[in-house]
């Protein structure tokens, strides 16, 4: 025991006693986290207020008397044009020089007054382009509302009694409209992207000094003597994982710390500002801390035990890389999880991590599936540092 605290402390040391290394492993990805964070809300509050700025370019094709002063009253900053080149038209809208184009049938008001049963319904057609912004934003405003408003006031030229004709509205008078649990829509707001960052920085965090402990020792030639001291193989194993595990752990606190402490700027910087409380209570903190230890164990298992087969830190490196790369898509597709999930996935390792901390986030994960993540996780570290401490005993592994 006494030699697993003498190596885990003097990990700990080499890191803790370094003002650049703390820096570098504890702040510098906060740093970037918050700055990415920050310029994302940015740019994207940004690009909405352009094109709610933006003075859309309509062109009219046979638009009936007046229609140009009841879109001018709908939509009072829009530039409204005739048609005189449709192919020209046609072309300013794939280029982005004009917005929407608009074109009525012939005769379209004298279709509608004089409109018998059976006849055809005449069609007002509307051409945009959904690959540009402002496009886009104009379809949506016209034929969404300034058309349905423009048909309904000609519908009531035609129909006494507008009254009549409705058979019922959605939602014009219920402000009680939205049934909602506050936590659990908290919850999912931060279990959108939380696992995926805690998952992605954890490992990474724990990658570049993982690799030096062991990779690191071989190449600087300090491992040969470490080996040969009165200090038991196993114990030096066991406390290379431990002090990697609690730095790794310690960095993922402060990365979930900020990511709590900065979600509501972000969501709100997206318009996606819903007046959630993005916090936890303490069942889901309690079980947060317990999984975040054990994902800590096993990712530093697996980086000790990538760093143990490389002769240098370079090599350890390559090694480590595909592993990163899975842990990183594991993550990515729990981000957009909307089925239930099977049983079965939650003794999947590092997805079911994933999977149980969105659970966990959004209260809707069984203890059953919470116990089979843990054990599964626990299990499988424990089954890496056996197969480390075999490693450490071949002397063809640990040979320089």
């Amino acid at each position: 025991m006494s030699g697993i605290k003498q190596i885990c402390g003097k990990e700990l040391a080499r890191v803790f006693k370094d003002k650049k290394m703390i820096f570098s492993v504890f702040f510098l990805p906060v740093i970037i986290m918050v700055g990415i964070m920050t310029l994302v809300s940015s740019l994207s509050s940004s690009a909405q207020k352009d094109v709610e700025a933006h003075n859309s370019i309509i062109y009219l094709q046979n638009a009936p008397a007046g229609f140009d002063d009841f879109l001018k009253a709908a939509d009072k900053e829009c530039d409204i044009y005739t048609v005189s080149d449709r192919a020209g038209t046609e072309d300013m809208i794939k280029n982005g020089g004009a917005d929407l184009l608009i074109e009525f049938p012939e005769g379209f008001l004298d279709e509608v007054s004089g409109y018998q049963t059976g006849a055809p319904v005449p069609q007002v057609k509307t051409y945009y382009n959904p690959s540009e912004d402002y496009s886009r934003a104009a379809y949506d405003t016209v034929s969404n509302g300034v058309l349905e408003a423009y048909r309904q006031l000609l519908l009531s030229d035609r129909v006494e009694d507008m009254e009549g004709l409705t058979v019922f509205t959605v939602n014009s008078d219920n402000p009680d409209m939205v049934i909602q649990d506050e936590e659990k829509a908290s919850g999912k707001v931060l279990g959108m992207m939380l696992p995926y960052f805690v998952t992605i920085l954890l490992f990474a965090g724990a990658m570049g000094i993982g690799t030096d402990m062991v990779a690191g020792e071989k190449e600087r030639g300090t491992m040969a003597s470490l080996l040969v001291s009165p200090i038991k193989r196993s114990s030096i194993v066991l406390g290379k994982v431990f002090s990697l595990m609690i730095i790794s752990g310690v960095s993922s606190v402060v990365y979930v710390g900020a990511m709590v402490a900065f979600m509501p700027q972000m969501m709100s910087g997206m318009g996606g500002d819903m007046g959630l409380d993005l916090s936890l209570n303490s069942r889901q903190i309690a079980m947060m801390a317990a999984l975040l230890v054990a994902i800590a164990f096993l990712y530093s298992a697996i980086i000790v035990l990538v760093s143990v087969f490389a002769k240098t830190v370079k090599e350890a490196n390559s090694y480590v890389m595909p592993v990163y790369m899975l842990v990183l898509v594991l993550g990515i597709t729990t981000m957009f999880t909307t089925k239930t999930p099977h049983e079965w996935f939650y003794a999947v390792p590092i997805y079911n991590t994933s999977l149980t901390l969105q659970g966990i986030l959004t209260q809707e994960v069984t203890m059953m599936q919470y116990g089979i993540t843990l054990g599964v996780t626990l299990v499988l570290g424990a089954v890496l540092i056996g197969v480390i401490a075999k490693a450490f005993e071949s002397e063809k592994v640990m040979a320089i």
